[in-house]
């Protein structure tokens, strides 16, 4: 795959998704932070593939790719006021555009962001930020946006169990299907328009430091880990792979 191509492509900007909307638009998409979310759940049981901790770092992450992807942040890049420019600094957070986007996540994300007044590294922004009850207040908004619904299961007339279900299991077949394209080789003569955007790499990049590889349903679940590492790696921009290692559990600190 040739990732330079890949990295030229404008951003697509996400759109929610509500019930009346075709999630089969190629044109739609969820926020990263819902797409990281259907993963990360057995679509039939609502039942978490891993402990709620562990995805809040990684919603924690997604959220702030989020800020990343709409260009209203920079990762790796501090600014010199003195000299007018920006200079490396790995890990470290810049604000670039502080308009509000109207979202209470990312805009949530970027008040936190305002408040440490532009001394924000990735690792210390998502283990803070996942820490505000941040769980829930997805799915809330998923709730809000109808990408999911309460059910309420009974067993032996005895005991009730509510979980939280996709509408519609089109929402996750759709972004595991993103993420295993990502990870097929294709051939050079395939037109650009083709290649998926800068969000599906971004997931590609938080399903692969939290283990979640093996619930994409693909034959293969370690060459697909492999595959979709080799892009990350081989990515100019650090930002994912910063995010990656901030919530990777065998890299992110522990302090």
């Amino acid at each position: 795959m040739n990732i330079s191509a890949l990295l030229e492509r404008p951003v697509t900007k996400y759109r929610r998704i509500f019930p009346s909307t075709d999630p089969r638009d190629p044109q739609v998409r969820l926020p990263l932070r819902t797409e990281l979310f259907l993963i990360a759940h057995d679509d039939q049981t609502g039942r978490a593939h891993i402990d709620q901790h562990s995805l809040s770092l990684g919603l924690a992450g997604a959220v702030l790719l989020e800020l990343w992807l709409t260009m209203r942040i920079l990762i790796g890049r501090a600014y010199l006021v003195r000299d007018g420019v920006y200079t490396p600094d790995p890990g470290r957070i810049t604000i670039t555009d502080p308009t509000p986007y109207g979202d209470p996540l990312t805009d949530a994300a970027m008040n936190l962001l305002k408040r440490t007044g532009g001394q924000t590294y990735v690792s210390d922004f998502i283990r803070e930020f996942a820490t505000l009850d941040l769980y829930d207040r997805v799915r809330g908004d998923m709730l809000a946006i109808g990408v999911l619904h309460r059910v309420t299961r009974h067993r032996l007339n005895l005991f009730r169990r509510e979980t939280y279900l996709p509408v519609t299991t089109a929402y996750s077949v759709q972004v595991r299907t993103w993420l295993r394209n990502l990870a097929t080789p294709r051939d050079h003569t395939q037109p650009l328009t083709d290649l998926p955007d800068m969000q599906t790499v971004a997931l590609a990049g938080l399903v692969t430091a939290l283990g979640l590889t093996r619930h994409l349903y693909h034959a293969d679940p370690g060459a697909l880990h492999r595959r979709l590492m080799d892009i990350i790696t081989r990515l100019y921009d650090n930002t994912i792979r910063d995010v990656h290692a901030a919530i990777n559990p065998s890299q992110r600190r522990t302090h």
